[in-house]
């Protein structure tokens, strides 16, 4: 079971840093990642303050994320990291939580 948590957490973390690339490369915003479904990312008021907003909290899920799935599968496959992976685990709830409270407020401001 480890070990499908910890692929999971592997391709989420690629997708986030697909979407912080994205933003930061060719300045648009994911709709996957950032926006409601009903959202139009072209309505945004001011995109650069958008990605100011919100690019430093993805790509920090998205490095916890990778961190999280490589423990895990070290965990699982070559000896127990315990803690470690604990401590990864609390670090992603939490900066989940700050990229969710941070893209609410950039939603609310700018769509």
């Amino acid at each position: 079971m480890g070990s499908f948590f910890g692929i999971v957490a592997i391709g989420a973390g690629i997708y986030c840093v697909y979407g912080y690339l994205l933003m930061i490369r060719r300045r648009e915003i994911p709709r996957g990642i950032m926006l409601p479904r009903d959202t139009d990312p072209k309505k945004c008021r001011d995109v650069d303050a958008y990605i100011r907003m919100t690019s430093l909290p993805l790509i920090c899920v998205a490095v916890l994320l990778l961190l999280y799935g490589a423990l895990e599968m070290v965990n699982q496959y070559a000896f127990p990291v315990g803690p470690a992976l604990f401590a990864a685990l609390l670090l992603c709830a939490a900066a989940l939580i700050w990229l969710a409270v941070r893209t609410k407020k950039a939603n609310d401001t700018y769509f």
